[in-house]
């Protein structure tokens, strides 16, 4: 099990690399065009980036670790109990280290937009509990029907090209406004019933689904 936690610890760490390289482009790109109140802002609109950057981060590194290191893992001996264990660790992690550096960033830098933040935690930790479950279900899916790894390659690489087209687009009229992102997170602030039961559902699904398909899953070296 040590062997285990040592690798998924590790795994984690090389996860928010790529996560926080995402969202250094991000930023790059809404600061071109921003004007010095933006500029002003923009710390405290660090963390929306952050959580957009590791949405995408999830979906990719939980597929490819349902596709990968899982069966890498099976074929160095791991039990199926504690590959199981260590892939939920390891995604605990992830999520607990993002809304961590979120909450830093909304402390450091007060106000309006940090406030919202903060009081819109319980909205952003479904958010990431669905998307991190909703990857690993596909994954598992991947597993099992190869043929889906298309169709998600396509919505994954259409979801990123998306979200860098709008905020490259919007970087060149001016940067999003600081109301604009005072408004859009004042919807976050309450947390609407409809996410908090998708987030149980997705996550009940999802170590259920990859349970059954580990205890079937064979070992190819």
């Amino acid at each position: 099990m040590k062997r285990s936690l040592r690798f998924w610890t590790r795994y984690t760490w090389e996860s928010l690399e790529v996560v926080l390289g995402a969202m250094a482009i991000l930023a790059v790109l809404s600061l071109l065009g921003a004007d010095r109140e933006q500029t002003a802002d923009f710390a405290a609109q660090l963390p929306y980036l952050l959580c957009a950057s590791a949405i995408f981060g999830m979906m990719m590194l939980n597929t490819g670790s349902q596709t990968l290191y899982v069966p890498l893992l099976l074929s160095m001996g791991e039990t199926r109990w504690n590959v199981l264990l260590g892939f939920h660790y390891y995604r605990v992690l992830v999520i607990a280290v993002t809304m961590g550096l979120c909450a830093l960033i909304w402390v450091l830098f007060p106000g309006e937009l940090s406030g919202l933040g903060l009081r819109s935690f319980p909205t952003i930790l479904c958010v990431l509990v669905a998307v991190s479950s909703l990857g690993s279900i596909l994954g598992t899916l991947f597993v099992r029907w190869r043929w889906l790894g298309t169709v998600i390659i396509v919505l994954l690489c259409g979801g990123a090209g998306g979200l860098i087209g709008i905020t490259s687009a919007a970087s060149l009229n001016g940067g999003f406004s600081a109301a604009a992102v005072v408004k859009l997170a004042g919807y976050l602030v309450k947390t609407p019933w409809w996410l908090v039961l998708i987030a149980l559902g997705t996550l009940a699904a999802d170590v259920l689904f990859q349970w059954v398909l580990l205890r079937r899953r064979e070992v190819k070296l």
